[in-house]
């Protein structure tokens, strides 16, 4: 849930061209998620981003965070609520920064893009124009590649979203909303203090180069390719729906031509033997046009399809790499 200071989204919602995070917010992040999974409970954790926004460099500085509990119930929710301004007046009375510029959220193998994620975003643009979510992925972390990634609406995506819950056909088209546009990802630099450059400046030095040659996992590919096929599956399954919608159409369509052409010939024959014809009715009275089918879930799920892709691009790249420079050595 976003602060209760209501702020318009105005036309220049993409004016955020980077956004810095303090390496002391990644270790809450990542410290928050290891905890849930010590303890079996929910690997889904999402909290909220307090810092601020600099306008001159155009950059959003995330500088705090605190962790939510999961709001599944209208309960949680009041909780989760009473916590956040409990938290915003503790940091306020230490000089703190407390405003809410978001809120982070932890994703496995990028299963983040669904309606729930969708609807949090747009909660929170409509309270902060420039409110991001923060992805964290801790399984893609503990194979070395620290996986952090801010995403916002589009300003498109927000304007229609805002106008209609589920998305149509024309309603995309005509505001050119496609699964490449509907998110827009925000780069995501790593702010440390001197001294933590120079800490790490030193670790690099006594790294273990071996690291270098472990060729990926297959159990990671193999969990991506699931998710990849999964997704497929939904596609096609939104596809039987939309097929089914346009017979329904064109049903709908010949019906409709037969009735009128039915009616006019028995007017014809009404006049010829000098009866009185049948009074003209609204045709589309009578054949109602069939619901139409909503596009938000293959946006959602043709969107999920492309970061699955291009993960396992990422991934087998590399582990390609690697393969070749082996078997040079070998050779």
């Amino acid at each position: 849930m976003a602060s209760n200071q209501q702020q318009q989204p105005t036309e220049d919602m993409d004016s955020i061209q980077c956004v810095e995070v303090t390496s002391q917010v990644i270790m809450k992040i990542t410290r928050n998620c290891q905890d849930e999974l010590d303890k079996q409970l929910d690997p889904h954790v999402s909290g909220v981003l307090l810092g601020l926004i600099n306008e001159n460099k155009r950059v959003l500085e995330v500088t705090h965070c605190f962790p939510l509990m999961n709001s599944d119930t209208d309960e949680s929710m009041e909780i989760n609520r009473e916590h956040m301004l409990e938290m915003e007046r503790s940091l306020r009375s230490v000089n703190i920064d407390y405003q809410q510029v978001g809120f982070y959220q932890s994703t496995y193998l990028n299963t983040h893009c669904d309606r729930n994620f969708l609807d949090s975003v747009f909660d929170y643009l409509e309270e902060m124009n420039e409110a991001i979510a923060i992805i964290y992925d801790p399984l893609k972390t503990k194979l070395g590649h620290l996986s952090l990634r801010a995403f916002k609406l589009s300003s498109a995506a927000f304007n229609l979203y805002k106008a209609e819950k589920d998305f149509t056909a024309e309603m995309l088209r005509d505001n050119m909303v496609t699964y490449e546009n509907l998110f827009q990802e925000i780069p995501v630099v790593v702010k440390n203090s001197s001294l933590t450059n120079v800490l790490l400046c030193e670790l690099g030095h006594v790294q273990d180069t071996t690291s270098y040659f472990t060729l990926p996992t297959s159990s990671y590919l193999e969990k991506s390719m699931q998710l990849l096929l999964g997704g497929l599956d939904e596609i096609n399954q939104d596809l039987l729906k939309i097929n089914k919608y346009q017979k329904s159409v064109y049903k709908k369509q010949t019906d409709m031509m037969k009735y009128i052409q039915d009616r006019k010939e028995e007017n014809d024959r009404m006049i010829r033997e000098g009866l009185k014809p049948l009074p003209e009715e609204d045709v589309n009275e009578l054949f109602k046009d069939p619901a139409p089918v909503g596009r938000l879930e293959s946006l959602l799920s043709a969107n999920r399809i492309t970061s699955h892709c291009d993960m396992i691009e990422e991934h087998v790249k590399s582990g390609i790499g690697k393969l070749y420079l082996a078997d040079s050595f070998m050779s």
